[in-house]
């Protein structure tokens, strides 16, 4: 069972749309589109994504061409991660504190 599901667009660089989903254990998964309205088998991306209360698709953020999301743990501080194009992400970057005075981020 999902813990969080999130729209990111293109990770891989196909041109077909995209999702992570953040499991009960933490686990980070990318589901790539297929074209045809589904969705090829999961891929495991990461870990210990738990810790995090919050994960937005953002699209390009930082200005390199490919989609990245944000994540904002419980403390509000709110983490940039920085997609390569071939569907996995960069370390993550802190860009803010005191987000936890928002309810949800969109």
């Amino acid at each position: 069972m999902c813990f969080q599901i999130v729209g990111t667009g293109d990770l891989n660089g196909d041109g077909i749309g995209d999702f992570i989903a953040v499991d009960k254990s933490g686990k980070l998964w990318r589901h790539d589109g297929n074209g045809k309205g589904g969705y090829a088998a999961r891929v495991q991306i990461g870990y210990g994504y738990g810790i995090y209360n919050t994960l937005v698709g953002i699209g390009d953020l930082d200005q390199d061409g490919h989609n990245d999301f944000v994540a904002r743990d419980a403390s509000g501080r709110l983490w940039r991660y920085s997609g390569t194009g071939a569907g996995t992400f960069r370390a993550r970057v802190q860009i803010g504190t005191g987000w936890n005075m928002f309810k949800q981020l969109f």
